[in-house]
Formats: structure tokens, C-alpha cells, sequence
């Protein structure tokens, strides 16, 4: 198991200051059965990886799905939707009638599930990732489903992730921003939590032969404003150091190496507008 892997794995999930405040907001607007709930972020900074924890927390409770793609159609985030959350077996969605099916259709069978969620008293929860890459009309599609007449009481929620927007300005359409119930923010790891978050990927992927001096810590904070993306990019990189050198501790000289293959300035974090793609 790689320990500074991009891919986002429930495995690894750090609780920092942020992550936790977050998480227990976001956990709670769910148990209270908000109907539509938004947790922003700069790129790198764990939104999917909160979410797929958060869902791996809610599948006891209730039905949940993830969507990680947003670049989506309404009518195959219905489809979507009604073979994630179970409505229709795998694979009927995109085959058969429902393949075929027009808006009106997919909306008429999705009030339908939704009238046999509150018949039956139970929920589910539909976590849309990426979500600033929303298009308009999917966004209005999220609003109509929330606000369906067999939706009164709350048996789907949508939590949206996604990047904030760029110099403060509105994140999201007025209709949407104003039946927002809960809006969360996750920041980057805080400097005394970098050396804790290093150290907790380590253990869970079984722990390396090599350690990480203090001062080679404070560069990783310093180049990655603690944005665990960057972090792991630069650890990653400096193992790889490390090894080719057959050395079994980091220092900042290999910190600053991992920083200039990896071209940091490049890829360091961009904020991008909701609703960049229409």
C-alpha cells in the first residue's frame, strides 16, 4: 500500500481541526435530514476523501450514493441516481426502457421511489463531488427533486462538494444558495498537524524503512501550505529521493528536489467558479 497515494481512500482519512468540525456538521445536517447541504474547498484539500468516509459512515443508516462525475445530464443524473441508490438493479438504467427514457419518464419513476422511501420511513443521502462543475440545468434538476411534493419529508438529501469560488463571490445560483440548510468550509491542515498527518499515512500503509527529519517537515508545510495533495506529492516524491540515494532520512535538500521535478509553482492549487461549464 502505497502510504502518499492521490487516490482518495477512506483508509487514510485524517480528522484535522477542519476535517472533524466539518465531518460533525455535515453528519449532523444529514441526521437532521437537510435537504440540501454544501461543504466548499480549495483543490486538495480531502473534499472526496471526506465524502467517501462520510458515506462509508452513513450506509447503515440510510441509502447513499456518490456521483464523481458532475459533468452530467439531468436525465442521466436520474438514471444515475436510480440504479446508485437501488431503485432499479445495476445496469437498467442505461438499458432497457429506462435507457430510452425520456425526462418526464425518469422523473415520474423517480417520484415514485422516492414515495416508496417515505412509505417504507427511509432515506438517502446523494453526494455529488465536483460539484461546481455542475451544469446549470442539473443544478435546477438537484432544486425540482428536493422540492418534490413525495420528498416533503426529506427522504433525499443532496450534499454538494466543491471548489470556492474565485475573490468572495457567490458560490452558487440564488435559488440554490437560498434553501441551502447547512454550508461547511474544509481548510488545509494547520501546521502542527502536518508532522500527524504524515505520521498517520505511514502507519495505516504499514510504515517505510525511511523517516523525516524535522526541518524536512517544515519545508513540506512551508511548499504545500498544508494542503494534503501537495503534501503527499512532495512525500511521494521524496521517498523516491530517498531510495535512489539509499538513504534512510529525509532532509530538506530532498524536499526541495521533490519540489522542483514535481514543478510545485505549476501545480499548486487554482480556485475555480461554480458553474464553469454550462
Amino acid at each position: 500500500m502505497t502510504p502518499f497515494s492521490l487516490t482518495p481512500d477512506p483508509k487514510f482519512y485524517f480528522r484535522s481541526r477542519s476535517h472533524g468540525r466539518v465531518f460533525d456538521t455535515l453528519s449532523a445536517a444529514i441526521a437532521r435530514r437537510d435537504s440540501l447541504i454544501l461543504v466548499t474547498g480549495d483543490l486538495g484539500v480531502g473534499k472526496t476523501t471526506l465524502c467517501r468516509t462520510l458515506m462509508a459512515s452513513q450506509e447503515r443508516k440510510s441509502r447513499s450514493a456518490l456521483v464523481g462525475n458532475a459533468l452530467l445530464s439531468p436525465e442521466d443524473l436520474l438514471r444515475l441516481m436510480l440504479q446508485d441508490l437501488g431503485a432499479v438493479p445495476k445496469g437498467d438504467a442505461r438499458q432497457g426502457r429506462l435507457g430510452h427514457a425520456t425526462l418526464v419518464e425518469l422523473m415520474q419513476q423517480f417520484d415514485q421511489f422516492l414515495g416508496d422511501l417515505q412509505r417504507a420511513n427511509d432515506g438517502a443521502v446523494m453526494i455529488i463531488d465536483e460539484a461546481h462543475c455542475l451544469p446549470q440545468v442539473t443544478m435546477d434538476q438537484i432544486v425540482e427533486l428536493a422540492s418534490l411534493e413525495s420528498n416533503r419529508n426529506t427522504v433525499l438529501q443532496f450534499l454538494l462538494a466543491g471548489q470556492a469560488a474565485v475573490g468572495g463571490g457567490a458560490t452558487l445560483p440564488r435559488l440554490v444558495d437560498d434553501r441551502l440548510a447547512v454550508r461547511a468550509r474544509l481548510l488545509p491542515l494547520e501546521r502542527d498537524e502536518c508532522e500527524r498527518y504524515m505520521h498517520h499515512r505511514l502507519t495505516v500503509a504499514g510504515g517505510v524503512a525511511v523517516t523525516f527529519s524535522a526541518p524536512s517537515i517544515e519545508v513540506i508545510y512551508s511548499l504545500s501550505g498544508g494542503v494534503p495533495r501537495l503534501v503527499n506529492l512532495l512525500c511521494e516524491r521524496a521517498l523516491q529521493e530517498a531510495a535512489s540515494a539509499h538513504a534512510s532520512r529525509i532532509e530538506p535538500a530532498m524536499i526541495h528536489s521533490a519540489a522542483s521535478a514535481l514543478d510545485l509553482l505549476r501545480i499548486r492549487p487554482k480556485r475555480f467558479r461554480w458553474y464553469g461549464t454550462r
